[in-house]
């Protein structure tokens, strides 16, 4: 993988761990706020420091306002692995972004081994399996569809009506809980489970 392609999907991981904490932010503000006659109104909101499906972050977002409440170990992976210093990138990517309840499915002691100095390589080569070249929305992903990941592994997208798994090179299931997030440079969809490349340890 080259240089250019590091910074390509990590400004996309960047955006999106960004957007998550903008829009919490405005449906927080926008709670309980009272209108002209004195009386309070409320508006639906997702839960705390998350991002409903459909969203869309700005042009300015950076990793330093990154707050999402459901991803930040993902955050902490992409500092550990410096990759939030890359701030260039055209893409268009896709990123299936773990949640924190994801990460906590791996087995015990291995989250902490790829955070440490001696598992920066495999971090990077763990985060960028998640993101695939191109734009893909829910809508455009199809049952059966193989998707190619910037390291060269494949993920192999499995759909029923609304419902979008996507199954990884060791033949784990990782369901799309929030779709269609999308960056200023790609797509983001969030998944529950950490996918893993065939022959990842």
């Amino acid at each position: 993988m080259t240089k250019k392609t590091y910074l390509g999907w990590a400004l996309a991981l960047s955006l999106f761990v960004g957007s998550t904490a903008l829009v919490s932010a405005q449906t927080q503000n926008a709670v309980g706020r009272a209108d002209s006659s004195g009386t309070m109104t409320t508006t639906s909101t997702t839960s705390e420091g998350t991002m409903k499906a459909g969203g869309a972050t700005g042009r300015d977002l950076t990793i330093s306002a990154a707050k999402s409440a459901d991803h930040t170990v993902l955050f902490r992976a992409l500092r550990v692995s410096g990759l939030t210093e890359q701030a260039s990138g055209k893409g268009p990517y896709t990123v299936f972004a773990p949640t924190n309840e994801a990460f906590s499915k791996l087995p015990e002691g291995s989250l902490d081994a790829l955070l440490k100095p001696a598992g920066k390589q495999k971090l990077v080569k763990l985060l960028a399996y998640h993101v695939v070249k191109g734009k893909f929305s829910a809508e455009q992903l199809q049952d059966g569809q193989k998707l190619k990941t910037v390291t060269g592994g494949t993920l192999t997208v499995s759909k029923q009506g609304d419902a979008i798994t996507i199954t990884d090179g060791q033949g784990s299931v990782a369901t799309i809980n929030q779709a269609d997030i999308e960056a200023t440079n790609g797509m983001i969809h969030s998944v529950d489970t950490v996918l893993m490349p065939a022959g990842a340890k």
